[in-house]
Order: structure tokens, then sequence, then C-alpha cells
């Protein structure tokens, strides 16, 4: 998931991305389909959940979706809690989104918190940022949309 500002400065697109207070690699909005819930249901929920708005038009949907699995030594972390051990990776869906409101609107204070700070940024700084085992499927996911 992904959001594309309504200015562009240099035709580039910007990208909005969420660190998180615990991580060292920032990433983009996600989560998981709740039973009985369609992908844009998913969208709207987890974007309200993790940055507190859900004010956002659909410009584009992948008609692909983008897979990525952990990494070995994180699947030994994460399968020592019961609720992780059936996964081994995940399964996106992109949205190139534009944000209708104001960043003001974006906030962090509900719970738990998953998020703690944004910025704008280009869609090949992004692919920098982000944890190393997950570009591959990120830059997979910026081509879908057009963007890369």
């Amino acid at each position: 998931l992904m959001f594309r500002r309504i200015a562009k400065r240099n035709e580039k697109s910007e990208l909005l991305s969420d660190g998180g207070q615990l991580r060292w690699n920032w990433q983009f909005p996600q989560g998981g389909i709740d039973p009985g819930e369609s992908e844009e249901e998913t969208l709207f929920r987890e974007l309200e959940e993790e940055i507190g708005t859900n004010d956002v038009t659909i410009i584009r949907v992948a008609e692909k979706r983008v897979r990525y699995y952990y990494p070995l030594k994180m699947l030994h972390i994460l399968h020592k809690q019961p609720e992780w051990k059936p996964f081994r990776g995940q399964q996106q869906r992109w949205f190139l989104l534009q944000l209708n409101c104001d960043t003001e609107k974006i906030n962090f204070s509900h719970q738990p918190i998953e998020f703690d700070a944004f910025q704008w940024i280009s869609p090949r700084l992004g692919l920098k940022k982000v944890v190393p085992f997950k570009r591959k499927a990120y830059r997979k996911g910026l081509r879908y949309l057009g963007i890369l």
C-alpha cells in the first residue's frame, strides 16, 4: 500500500512510508485480510488503524499480487509464537492512493501503536529504506503500479 501525493515535484511521484518505533527500517502501511473482508475493505481499515485516516482515493490497483518470504532466522523467532506458526511470508495486493486530507490528519495515537513516523520520499529512496528481504517484492509492486 502507498500514497501518491496530489502535488508532484520534478514530475516524480512521492510516497508515504511509515517507520515503526522498534524497527530499523521503514515500510508502507499493510495488513492482513479479516474473514469476510474484501481487499478494499482491508485497505481502508488498515489505513485507519495504522495512520489514523482512510481519507484516500484509489488511483490504481496492481493486477498481480506480490509475495515475499521471511528469512529463516526471522521464521525461527516468529514460529515460537503459536499465531505465527502457519506463516512463511506474505502475499500483497498493491494500491496506488491519493491522500485527500492534509498530512496533519495522519496520527499514530491509536492503540496498539504500529507506526510512529512518516515521510514523503521517492520510490527509489523507498526501496533503499525498506528491510532488505522485502526489496524485491516492493520493486515488483512499484512496477505493477507503473511508478518505477
